[in-house]
Parts: structure tokens; sequence; C-alpha cells
């Protein structure tokens, strides 16, 4: 037998039921909207390594700099930028080790071999920065993110390519 459609209940029955429906709803609603603005609904999770952006679009928008960074506006690396993303390492598994550490392991990771690498001997360190997007807490913990991924900044005029010697 089949379960009886609202029509063919009575009105209090039919209220009951619609107002239940309603409220199911409404918490359905409430947690994605719960789970989006904690986590965030941009592209800084799908980020990979040889992705080009200008740091400064980056931070204008929402949870940019010293905050979250949920979105990181890409360009194509043929087009003028100032920043890529050269590495990426995770962390290992196990409790969260906390936003310190998180930072000085990503300024070990990124600031190592791996960019003498992709650098090279041609750049002087006073044309470039370096930074990182790293897991926080909730991220760690929510979506298992242990990424670490590092990305040069270039002082002055935009360029075109990659900024890596190993990519031009």
């Amino acid at each position: 037998m089949s379960s009886p459609t609202p029509a063919l209940l009575s009105p209090a029955l039919r209220n009951t039921s619609l107002a239940l429906l309603a409220a199911g709803a409404a918490v359905s609603l409430s947690a994605c909207g719960l789970v989006n603005a904690f986590l965030g609904t941009g592209n800084a999770m799908d980020v990979e390594v040889g992705d080009c952006f200008n740091e400064e679009e980056m931070f204008a928008v929402p949870g940019g700099e010293n905050e979250e960074v949920s979105d990181v506006p890409l360009i194509d690396c043929a087009e003028p930028h100032n920043a890529e993303f050269f590495y990426a390492e995770d962390l290992p598994d196990g409790d969260f080790p906390g936003d310190t550490s998180v930072r000085r392991s990503a300024e070990e990771i990124c600031e190592g071999s791996a960019l003498d690498d992709f650098l090279g001997e041609n750049v002087t360190e006073s044309d470039i920065f370096i930074g990182s997007l790293q897991p926080n807490v909730e991220t760690w913990d929510l979506l298992d993110d242990r990424e670490i991924l590092c990305y040069v900044v270039v002082d002055g005029d935009p360029v075109t390519g990659s900024l890596g010697v190993a990519n031009p």
C-alpha cells in the first residue's frame, strides 16, 4: 500500500505534515548555508601548482589578507600576473598541530629547495616574495586538508608566462 498523498489527509494532519516538511526544509537549507559560510564556496581547495593569479586580487575578495582565503581569482598564465603557485606538500596526518606550527612548516617548505628549483639562480630575493595557503583547524578536521600550497610573488611589473625557470 502506498503512503497517502497530502490531498487525502485530514486538514489538521495535512497542516501538521506541511509544517514538519517546511521545518525540515528550513533546517536543511540552514545547515547548507552554515556549511557554505563556514567552509566557503570558493576554489581555494582546488588550486594547483602552476596556477597563476594577482596576489592583491586574492586579498581583495572576502576572506582575503589576514583572514581565511576561500577564493583565489585565477587567471591564465599567458595574461599579466604577479603570482604563481609553485609547490605543494602535505603535512603528516594526526591532530592539528596548531596555527603557529603550520605557519612555521609552511615557511620551511616554501622557502626551501623547492623555491630554488622553481626560480633557479637568476632571481634575487629582493625581486620576489613567498606566500602560502595552508590548512586551519576547520579544514584540517572537516576536509582532511593537510596541504601547504606555496606561491611566489614578483615585485614590480606583472609578467606573462610562468615565473619559474623550469616552466618558461
